[in-house]
């Protein structure tokens, strides 16, 4: 690396993001900036963030692109030049190139002399690559829902404050959206600054003497000691831990508070009440002896709340914030008890399901007739699927839900256990939203899977008879998470459902319901292709499998296991080799019909009988899902197979003998391709 090497340093200081952009903001205005240096030999790269700002250091920076010759061969030396003098065809190649045309060489080349051009290539400094491209770098940064403020055409993520770039300590003249780039940023809110940087170093030292701690990683460590340290303190335990994630970009100063609210508060659902905490306040459920605790934890963005009194008014502040939601929803909920679960049906009747699509009470009928259906195919009572599906939807009209969204399908379970509904009915209608997001609990019976099936294949099936049907990365009505669930529940379960049954059950035309499967199978593709996503092999599997023609979820997933398991043997490579070939050989040749009669080599009668002897045990391992023993009975045929190529023409000149060994393979091939296409296989 150059000598002349120096740290560049760039913020972005900006009004505060919201939590769940923070950290991809920080990686992508560090991949933006390293992308300004293509070409620039630097050292390690270092980045941080908080709310308000986003930072990135990148050490050793050269001075700037090494210069670089190089050769550039153009057209024949007679083409270029007539009498000594050059033509318009050696001129226009100068200019192309950056050169004089006086410059030009004649070099031997294979097609004789030709003219040539030294190029050279580099020189730019790093400094100016910055000063030219920082704007474009970060304005280009991609987010959810980009803002414009003041009179102003920039669209961010929120309102940019202030710029920093330095290289070498030394401040980079640019600008930002109209903002010059400084050497001064501001600390917290209540403890502002200035700060003065020539570096990362000293950026880092004086924000945090300013009560700003930068460092993500360092502010969730922060935030989990204080909190455990707090929760011992009350004798309880936190099982929220994944608010973390949230909170450590919620501030930039965190410290823990204790609060608690009325004890008698504590006779709501506790579902709810850890809800309101979490989603609301972003405050931490505090549990003690395995019930939950009044007593909650609080993670200030103020540096004060390390004084006992200003502790105690944010302490105070979000008791009451908290106290008066929960008074409300005790409200709603003794006024919902009043009612029946079926009685809220009227209110379904008045709601909107989508446009065009009918009301919630219909949907609701249209589950319970769809579950009552799907009940045998997946071992749940008819009449108990019927009515869970009925109920499913009731709690939409409670003022519970009305006021909490997330308690949709929990208020139903609640009123259904009131109301004297079957447990299981009880459970279904809470457990039919599962999973809700990545990484959810999914179903826990039978009875409740058929119930959560039966309302997403209605919902995909209504909204692709409309015609409302995703485009691009737009999903408003959440299509894509409900065939994903959808599909997980079969996967996980091991329900062995077709997309082609599901359909079947729907009332979709033919068009539409190919369309549909389309868009399932596509979904189911992109789960296999993560869940084999560190197998280096895995999309060709996805794709050899998916090749089969089977649509179904379980009986996929079980072949790509099996090839899985194969494709980390030794043999793998010789045997996709051998039987790569075999299904090339017969990609245009249909009929498996062979008369092992009219054979008269010896190999092919050898593989005629090999194949004779394992095809119908590999059939019956692949009847019940075995398809690892399935393989390994259709594997062996491959010495037999091998022998054949090495002792017989199977592209004879004889038109009847040719065929005959064609389809000799083509019954291999289709025995494989019970299994996989073994042509969506590479060969090294």
């Amino acid at each position: 690396m150059s000598s002349a090497t120096a740290e560049l340093f760039i913020e972005i200081r900006c009004e505060e993001l919201p939590a769940r952009m923070v950290a991809a903001a920080e990686r992508a205005l560090a991949n933006n900036v390293v992308k300004l240096l293509k070409g620039i030999e630097h050292g390690a790269i270092t980045t941080w963030s908080t709310p308000r700002r986003l930072a990135v250091s990148i050490a050793d920076v050269a001075e700037g692109r090494p210069v670089q010759e190089k050769l550039v061969t153009g057209p024949p030396q007679r083409a270029a030049f007539r009498d000594g003098a050059p033509t318009k065809t050696a001129i226009g190649f100068a200019r192309g190139r950056g050169v004089a045309v006086e410059d030009l060489e004649i070099v031997e080349s294979a097609r004789g002399p030709v003219v040539a051009a030294r190029v050279k290539t580099g020189g730019e400094k790093s400094a100016d690559l910055i000063a030219a491209g920082l704007e474009g770098a970060v304005l280009s940064m991609s987010f959810p829902r980009p803002m414009r403020w003041g009179t102003g055409t920039v669209r961010w993520a929120r309102p940019l404050h202030g710029v920093i770039a330095l290289l070498g300590g030394q401040r980079i003249p640019l600008t930002v959206a109209g903002i010059e780039s400084g050497c001064e940023t501001l600390g917290h809110r209540l403890t502002r600054g200035p700060v003065t940087a020539t570096g990362s170093a000293d950026w880092l030292v004086g924000l945090r003497a300013h009560n700003v701690e930068p460092d993500a990683a360092a502010r969730r460590a922060d935030i989990t000691a204080q909190l455990s340290a707090a929760v011992a303190a009350l004798s309880g335990e936190i099982r929220d831990w994944d608010l973390v994630d949230e909170v450590v970009n919620l501030v930039e100063c965190p410290i823990v508070v204790t609060a608690s609210f009325g004890e008698d508060l504590l006779g709501l659902p506790p579902h709810l009440l850890v809800e309101s905490m979490k989603v609301h306040q972003r405050v931490f459920p505090v549990y003690v002896n395995d019930a939950l605790d009044h007593h909650f934890l609080v993670v200030s963005n103020q540096p004060y709340a390390r004084q006992p009194e200003s502790a105690a008014t944010i302490s105070e502040g979000n008791e009451r914030v908290l106290t008066a939601r929960f008074y409300d929803a005790k409200f709603f909920y003794a006024e919902d008890r009043k009612k029946t679960l079926s009685d809220f049906r009227g209110r379904l009747e008045g709601m909107q399901w989508i446009r065009k699509g009918g009301t919630m009470a219909e949907k609701a009928d249209r589950i319970a007739a769809l579950a009552a259906t799907l009940a045998p195919l997946l071992g749940a009572d008819a009449d108990a699927a019927a009515r869970a599906g009925l109920l499913c939807k009731y709690d939409l009209g409670t003022q519970m839900v009305s006021e909490f969204p997330k308690l949709q399908g929990h208020i139903g379970n609640l009123l259904a256990g009131f109301d004297g509904e079957d447990p299981a009915i009880a459970a279904a209608i809470e457990e039919h939203y599962y999973p809700r997001y990545q990484g959810d609990a999914l179903p826990g019976s039978a009875l409740s899977r058929t119930v959560a099936i039966a309302d997403r294949l209605d919902s995909l099936a209504g909204c692709f008879g409309l015609g409302l049907k995703p485009k691009g990365s737009a999903d408003p009505l959440g299509l894509r998470r409900a065939t994903i669930g959808m599909l997980q529940i079969l996967l996980s379960a091991r329900v062995g459902l077709s997309i082609s049954d599901l359909l079947s059950l729907t009332a979709l035309t033919d068009d539409q319901k190919t369309d549909l499967a389309g868009f399932l199978t596509a979904r189911l593709r992109g789960i296999f292709l993560e869940r084999y996503s560190s197998n280096a092999a895995g999309t060709e599997l996805v794709n050899a499998v998916m090749a089969t023609g089977d649509d179904a979820p379980v009986a996929l997933a079980a072949r790509l296991e099996a090839m899985a398991e194969v494709a980390a043997t030794p043999e793998f490579g010789p045997l996709k080799t051998t039987f790569k070939r075999v299904m090339g050989l017969i990609k245009d040749h249909a009929s498996p019909a062979y008369d092992a009669a009219a054979m008269t080599k010896d190999a092919e009668t050898a593989l005629h009988l090999a194949l004779d002897g394992v095809k119908q045990t590999a059939r019956a391992h692949a009847a019940q899902q075995d398809y690892s023993a399935a393989l390994a009975a259709l594997s062996s045929l491959k010495p037999a197979v091998d022998r054949l190529f090495d002792e017989v023409l199977v592209v004879h000149q004889d038109l009847a003998v040719r065929n005959n060994r064609l389809s000799l393979l083509r019954a291999i091939g289709d025995e494989f391709r019970q299994i996989a296409d073994f042509s969506q296989l590479s060969v090294e």
